[in-house]
């Protein structure tokens, strides 16, 4: 069953809807004892803090645990997705089809992000219907797209949807 969302509020509309919304606001419990030390594989280091789509598209941030290894956020959006719950499934089911799966990630959350690789811009913007807003989360997202892409100009607010 494919999961569906209200156009308006975000809210799941069936059962596939709400369990993604589950899934993706779930605290792992992965404390494994050794919370805080990087484990032999470094699993995190290997994913990338930032991909993002080219042109204006909803956009979340995630963060990312694995046993043994402090979390990592990321910031993800696939072209053509219209929900953040999509965001976010399409983000986790990639590192599962990578060999990943020991990874968990829960939504810190979202927004929008317009990505325009010639002009080197991108801002990033608004709050998700779905998961509410999040005070702190686009600033810390562009901190993070700055880092990963030093020759653009990062711009960020928390106004507009």
């Amino acid at each position: 069953m494919e999961a569906k969302y209200d156009d308006e509020t975000g809210v799941p509309l069936n059962e596939a809807g709400r369990r993604v919304v589950e899934r993706a606001t779930a605290k792992g419990s992965l404390d494994d004892g050794n919370a805080g030390q990087k484990g032999s594989s470094e699993v995190l280091d290997k994913i990338p803090a930032v991909e993002i789509a080219e042109g204006k598209w909803k956009y979340v941030q995630i963060e990312l645990t694995a046993p043994g290894e402090p979390p990592k956020l990321v910031v993800r959006n696939t072209a053509g997705l219209p929900y953040h719950p999509d965001m976010y499934y399409a983000a986790m089911d990639k590192l599962e089809k990578e060999g990943l799966g020991q990874v968990k990630g829960r939504v810190i959350g979202g927004g929008r992000i317009e990505y325009y690789p010639e002009q080197k811009t991108v801002s990033i913007y608004g709050y998700s219907k779905t998961f509410g807003r999040v005070k702190g989360c686009n600033q810390k997202s562009a901190e993070i797209v700055e880092l990963a892409y030093p020759d653009h100009k990062v711009s960020w607010s928390d106004d507009g949807y």
